[in-house]
């Protein structure tokens, strides 16, 4: 498969975030932004995955790998030059990927609470997303703090950081 490079359109972005930090709020206002980028959520095709694997993709550890397979298919299909790919693997779990820049968004612990709450997520998915953003923390990518920026500001803010990479 030939890479962004090869097409000559740019790096692939992942844009990396446990629960709560604003990924899917952002996306929408996103592809607004950057019309000429294929904005990818990584859980899109995971209910119509799920309707062809007879189960829920989120909750059938062996789904996965087949699952991450075909994400990695609409990602070659779309052309990794232009895809920005928002989602919650890291780069170690994303092996023979496309080489790409990463962007991790992350929020204050209390304001990941407050927004998984919202959502009416339960109390162990809550502490999972909290250990998931304290393991991203650790990576060393650069962060973009979304704690006190609505999903129009975050789109923003994603889209300068891009476009000082020059996307």
């Amino acid at each position: 498969m030939s890479s962004g490079r090869d097409r000559g359109r740019g790096e692939m972005w992942y844009v990396l975030g446990a629960p709560g930090s604003g990924k899917t709020a952002a996306i929408e206002h996103l592809r607004c932004l950057l019309p000429q980028s294929v904005v990818l959520d990584w859980d899109a095709l995971m209910e119509p995955a799920g309707l062809l694997a007879g189960c829920d993709i989120r909750e059938t550890e062996a789904t996965w790998s087949p699952y991450a397979a075909l994400v990695r298919q609409v990602v070659d299909v779309a052309d990794p030059g232009r895809v920005i790919l928002l989602g919650v693997c890291a780069p170690d779990e994303l092996p023979g990927w496309p080489e790409g820049r990463w962007l991790v968004l992350d929020c204050s612990d209390s304001e990941r609470v407050n927004r998984l709450a919202r959502r009416g997520e339960t109390e162990a998915a809550i502490g999972a997303a909290l250990s998931d953003a304290a393991e991203y923390r650790k990576l060393g990518l650069e962060t973009l703090d979304t704690t006190l920026l609505t999903p129009q500001q975050t789109a923003e803010a994603i889209a300068r950081v891009l476009a000082r990479a020059g996307r």
